[in-house]
């Protein structure tokens, strides 16, 4: 019978942070030694903790690490691992043409492909072994954990989270607060309530607090998360590098089909914004890699301009507020 664990014992993130013993399951289980391939650029603070993952769940014959320009330590850390090679990717252009070379590098007749920032269960490499004899490729669901810092640039509503205050300013307005209907609008309203009161309500900039976002299922509140979203503020060329590479790739290495054509809609709607969408250079890549695709050529049309609308209306909008 599983037992109730506490919060901490149950929180991935724990785990993330606990130094814990090196485990080499190749020692105890050759027989079942494949490869693993890793293409890097860079990776985060999570790395070493994710390959001990690795190497504790995979009966690792060699770790393949594609190099394509690493930007931190991330190579200086795997080399402290066993039977590692790293691969000289630097000249590439492409994840895909990284991957290839890495998997033709590949000598057990199965292998893994893994990134970086991913983290293994205990028991991911049997349970995944169990669906060899059903496919020659797969892959298992995702469970996201969410980790960023970054500054809340919002100054429409009163800063909440950690606050100061004088008792005097909020005793004559507490008579107002029934028990009803004050909840996660309390931030505005006894910042309002301090100003009625002839009092001042402030914001300070010299400091700071961490906010943390850490989602958790719990007896009374068991919610699921849809998704979550960052907004990136991304250099233009790099905007338009992704978004190109995006659409050319899908064009001529993908079938033609409604539900791909409307996932990369919105690379589409990025380089019309930048101002950098060429109708005449899709059209010419479409003939030329995969003319199937032309079907979809007045649908994209067709989202481009509606996106166009949509956006002069909420300008509009704005301006008229």
């Amino acid at each position: 019978m599983a037992q109730n664990k506490t919060n901490q014992e149950a929180s991935i993130f724990k785990t993330y942070y606990t130094d814990v013993p090196f485990v080499d399951r190749y020692e105890r289980d050759k027989a079942k030694a494949v490869d693993v391939i890793i293409p890097i650029i860079h990776t985060n603070e999570l790395w070493e903790i994710n390959l001990k993952s690795m190497y504790r769940e995979i009966p690792i014959n060699r770790i393949l690490i594609a190099d394509g320009g690493c930007i931190d330590n991330s190579l200086e850390i795997v080399k402290k691992f066993p039977r590692v090679e790293i691969h000289d990717h630097k000249a590439f252009k492409s994840l895909g043409y990284s991957i290839r070379k890495l998997v033709e590098s590949v000598k057990t007749d199965w292998f893994i492909y893994v990134h970086s920032d991913v983290f293994l269960p205990e028991g991911w490499f049997d349970e995944m072994a169990k669906h060899q004899p059903e496919y020659d490729w797969f892959g298992c669901r995702m469970r996201h954990t969410i980790m960023v810092e970054y500054d809340d640039k919002n100054d429409f509503r009163p800063y909440a989270g950690s606050q100061m205050g004088k008792k005097e300013a909020f005793l004559e307005g507490l008579k107002s607060i029934d028990d009803d209907y004050v909840y996660r609008q309390e931030d505005f309203v006894f910042s309002e309530m301090i100003e009625r009161s002839g009092y001042k309500e402030g914001k300070i900039d010299d400091t700071f607090h961490y906010h943390q976002t850490m989602f958790r299922k719990t007896k009374g509140f068991d919610l699921d998360i849809n998704k979550v979203v960052f907004d990136i503020n991304k250099k233009p060329e790099e905007e338009y590098r992704a978004s190109i590479m995006q659409i050319k790739g899908t064009i001529k290495y993908l079938k033609p089909e409604k539900r791909i054509a409307a996932f990369i809609v919105i690379d589409f709607v990025k380089l019309s914004r930048l101002g950098r969408l060429n109708w005449s250079e899709i059209k010419d890549h479409i003939n030329a890699t995969n003319p199937g695709w032309m079907k979809f050529y007045g649908y994209w049309k067709t989202r481009i301009a509606y996106d166009k609308v949509i956006s002069f209306l909420g300008n509009l909008k704005r301006r008229c507020i």
